[in-house]
């Protein structure tokens, strides 16, 4: 697993199975080490990169997961960084014990809200004209029961690409899982996979 972290950050750095393989503070800095690296997780500070970085590296590279640490945790910060892209936000102190969980679950493809924001993020995104196109035709051939695979077959992208698209999915529609998604849209589960978890 590896990760891009803020500049001159130390979180993870001598944490067993997540590899550090570059730094970046600022916007540019960050959408040049995606690019170079391809990481699982970025990490990212919107204060320093600036709120557009989201958009440019989920453009850029759709792969990659943006983990936003940031020391705001108000409604507007939160709803603009996870309309940009972001897929986990965790405030500035947050325990190290909780951060290290947080990049290796969204490097599985889990969306991942820190204490105080999980409980609110239903009610800060809940319509679907927030979706990117791409994310609506995923949506879409969710609820014609596809899975995961054959999504990723149907539109010719690799199915981490899916996986990832799908935990932005969940994320503004404020659910957990497919199965809610479904429902949240007035669809009926077709088939496919049925877990309701984030990931998928």
């Amino acid at each position: 697993m590896t990760v891009v972290l803020p500049d001159r950050d130390t979180i993870v750095s001598t944490v067993d199975g997540i590899v550090v393989v570059g730094s970046a503070r600022t916007g540019p800095q960050a959408v040049r080490a995606v690019l170079d690296h391809r990481p699982d997780v970025l990490v990212l500070d919107p204060h320093d990169a600036g709120m557009n970085t989201i958009r440019d590296v989920v453009r850029a590279a759709p792969d990659t997961a943006v983990l936003v640490l940031s020391a705001l945790d108000d409604d507007t910060s939160i709803r603009a960084a996870v309309k940009a892209g972001a897929r986990g936000y965790l405030v500035k102190g947050t325990e190290k014990a909780c951060i290290v969980p947080a990049i290796r679950g969204m490097a599985d493809g889990e969306v991942i809200f820190g204490a105080g924001i999980a409980s609110r993020i239903g009610d800060l995104l809940t319509r679907t004209d927030e979706l990117t196109t791409r994310e609506s035709r995923i949506l879409e051939l969710l609820r014609d029961g596809l899975s995961t695979t054959a999504i990723a077959r149907d539109l010719r992208l690799a199915p981490k690409t899916v996986r990832n698209n799908l935990s932005s999915v969940y994320t503004k529609l404020g659910v957990s899982g497919r199965t809610e998604a479904i429902a949240a849209t007035g669809g009926d589960q077709a088939g496919g996979d049925q877990t309701g978890r984030a990931r998928s």
